[in-house]
């Protein structure tokens, strides 16, 4: 990747763990008003402000990134392919509406849930635009095979889950369940409330992406898969195991800020190594 390419992707994987840790350390409100802070864009700091503020200011900056990458793109994919800047260009700007809907509804959980999924999908997108720079570098690899499904099912199954636990964080669900590996005492509680059903829920859908890439790393170990995908498949298996390590001290530091933002690290990671699967050339058997 270049310059302009790293510039991107680094800034928006900040931006991204900066808007966890703003919900962390609950200053998404530090804030009040929008598009300014306290009727100013140099409001008088202090480190909630520092946080709220700082997390837009970094926002523009990513913006102006992505501005610059998208020209160069547009330019230089031709066909379909000038749809993947520009659909990325529009999910930017509903992002900018949502983060306002944001602050101006005061941290409502559908909202704030759709902002980080809206996110993760702007992420995707710049991903791709960072490691192909042309049409035919896009041409090289064909995502909708039938050897890729398993990495296809898995990257939505990965997306929900990841979605799933911005709404467990932003409903106030993630000391539902305070202990672990119990919830409530109990391996099922007898009684499932919103918050709990969904707490479980995450920690379920977490367990079975780990009993998957397990599945797909042996898999690809007694089939000899290519040195590329079996290199990303045991990538994938560390870090969901160690994702499952992060969201557990996540639960027992009582969502420490910390590990939050590492455990969203941590999915991010995830995020790209599935994507590696899926654009690396798969070999005709």
């Amino acid at each position: 990747m270049g310059r302009l390419e790293k510039l991107t992707l680094y800034s928006l994987i900040v931006l991204l763990i900066w808007g966890n840790m703003v919900s962390g350390l609950g200053a998404g409100l530090a804030c009040p008003d929008w598009p300014l802070c306290f009727g100013s864009f140099f409001p008088e700091i202090n480190f909630p402000i520092f946080m709220e503020h700082g997390h837009r200011v970094l926002g523009l900056f990513v913006s102006i990134f992505f501005a610059f990458l998208a020209k160069d793109r547009i330019t230089s994919y031709s066909g379909g392919y000038k749809l993947i800047p520009i659909l990325c260009g529009i999910l930017l700007i509903v992002q900018i509406i949502a983060g306002a809907l944001v602050v101006i509804l005061q941290l409502e959980t559908n909202i704030t849930t759709f902002h980080f999924g809206n996110a993760i999908v702007i992420f995707v997108l710049i991903y791709t635009m960072c490691l192909y720079k042309n049409s035919d570098e896009l041409k090289s690899i064909d995502i909708f095979t039938k050897k890729n499904l398993p990495y296809l099912l898995l990257f939505i199954f990965i997306y929900w889950q990841v979605v799933l636990g911005a709404y467990v964080r932003h409903s106030n669900a993630g000391l539902a369940c305070p202990d672990f590996p119990r919830c409530l005492g109990y391996w099922l509680p007898p009684y499932l409330s919103d918050t709990v059903f969904a707490h479980l829920s995450h920690r379920i859908s977490g367990i079975l992406i780990l009993l998957i890439s397990l599945f797909l790393f042996l898999k690809g170990f007694f089939k000899k898969e290519s040195r590329d995908i079996f290199l990303n498949l045991k990538r994938l298996l560390i870090l969901v195991f160690l994702q499952i390590a992060v969201g557990v001290f996540v639960v027992i530091s009582k969502l420490a800020f910390s590990m939050t933002a590492i455990h969203l690290l941590i999915a991010l990671l995830i995020v790209g190594v599935i994507l590696n699967l899926l654009f690396i050339k798969k070999e005709v058997n």
